[in-house]
């Protein structure tokens, strides 16, 4: 965990002397170069930034709403119980009390044995409760399996001659056949995806062949943040079939050749059927021109919608979705104590809303992709090896069909085999 630094440009805290110009003091009362607490800060990638800074925002409101004091015994317990209460699962909590409790320790108040058994105990707790639960709404919200027919479908949706539809087809089919987080696909340079030709043998008669492929390079990932090590990905040609990434490679390929890009962010901002530098600034000067992984988590759920794979919201489902309306209802109750049991009741029925559709996200890919291979019998250390999972990864576990498959199943009489795909 790295230091929150503050700005060093007045009086100094904690060790009291004012800080020079051009430093800053960490929570622990030392200063460093500002170019040093820079580098210290962008260390982390911007997510985890982001998530950070809205936790520890979020209970430092608590506190504040409450009268509470952030570093006293009892605090960040009471601050999990509070997030039982409102029906948060399990895994939220301990996701929201981690960067709490580091922020804590950095600042010298570390939280002590009797209150982390406290807050694994309200975890435990919660998490047996939402076990329990009838309407099973502390079920956790897993993101749709994208299958090879879902993917085909979304394709679809795209008019290939156009500049808009060739990109976003190789963003898909990439994202898909790579097994990818969204920020993989997005990150990708030109240099980073190489084209191929792979030599196979047809088993029926004999011959070689040649079959078209692409290499491509992943410099970082979720699991390697720091660009430590490079993870490459092999894709080979589908023939025909209209998910093929090479293909979609190729088409987006001669794109960017007749606009003379030669190098930078493969997958480009368009504009009228133009490419464009137009939009927010990326905080890398070096992607400016490219699209993010919040463009291809929007075209996920867009394509999936569009394909017909979620179905029409209600007028009634829209408005218990509507943060608007959320709002308004909160601002009308007549006290805390009311506010908070509205909240509570909005987040639990949004929440039972959003387990029945089908969750259309950044990961549907990389899950449709893994049961894929699962359903073809491709051995695990294949597919962490080709989906950059670390050898056992619990991670990979979550993604894969753990339900004993009918065609092993141990009761399956002699002679007969399911009809069912054996996954």
């Amino acid at each position: 965990m790295r230091p929150d630094l503050v700005d060093g440009s007045g009086p100094g805290t904690g060790a009291g002397a004012p800080v020079l110009a051009g430093r800053v003091r960490t929570p622990s009362g030392r200063t460093l170069a500002a170019a040093t607490a820079r580098r210290i800060r962008e260390s982390r990638p911007a997510n985890t930034r982001r998530a950070h800074e809205s936790r520890t925002g979020l209970f430092a409101a608590w506190c504040r709403e409450h009268g509470r004091i952030a570093t006293d015994p009892g605090t960040v317990p009471d601050w999990a119980g509070f997030l039982a209460d409102q029906q948060h699962p399990a895994d939220t909590i301990a996701a929201y009390v981690a960067p709490v409790a580091a922020s804590l320790a950095l600042s010298g108040h570390p939280l002590d044995a009797e209150d982390r058994a406290y807050v694994t105990a309200v975890i435990q707790h919660r998490s047996t409760e939402a076990a329990t639960d009838p309407d099973r709404s502390g079920d956790a919200l897993q993101a749709a399996e994208c299958s090879r027919e879902d993917l085909a479908a979304m394709l679809e949706t795209f008019d290939r001659s156009t500049v808009v539809g060739r990109r976003d087809a190789l963003a898909l089919a990439l994202d898909w056949y790579m097994a990818g987080r969204a920020s993989e696909p997005a990150a990708l340079d030109l240099a980073d995806v190489a084209p191929c030709t792979v030599q196979l043998l047809d088993a029926a008669t004999g011959a070689l062949v040649d079959r078209d492929g692409l290499v491509v390079t992943v410099r970082r990932s979720k699991t390697n943040p720091y660009g430590k090590t490079r993870d490459t990905v092999r894709l080979l040609a589908q023939g025909d079939d209209p998910t093929c990434p090479v293909a979609a490679w190729q088409a987006w390929a001669g794109v960017l050749d007749a606009h003379g890009v030669t190098s930078g962010p493969l997958l480009r901002r368009v504009k009228n059927e133009r490419l464009t530098t137009a939009g927010r600034p990326p905080a890398d000067a070096r992607r400016v021109g490219g699209i993010g992984d919040r463009t291809i988590r929007n075209l996920i759920a867009r394509c999936a919608r569009t394909a017909g794979l979620v179905r029409e919201l209600t007028p009634d489902e829209r408005q218990l979705l509507s943060t608007r309306a959320g709002n308004v209802l909160m601002e009308s109750a007549a006290s805390d104590a009311e506010r908070e049991a509205i909240r509570t009741d909005l987040r639990t029925r949004r929440r039972r809303l959003r387990q029945s559709l089908p969750r259309w996200s950044g990961h549907s890919m990389r899950r449709g992709r893994i049961r894929h291979w699962q359903r073809r019998g491709v051995p695990r250390h294949v597919m962490e090896r080709q989906a950059r999972y670390a050898p056992g990864s619990k991670a990979l576990a979550r993604y894969l069909d753990d339900t004993v498959a009918w065609a092993e199943h141990p009761d399956m009489p002699a002679g007969l085999r399911p009809v069912v795909p054996a996954g």
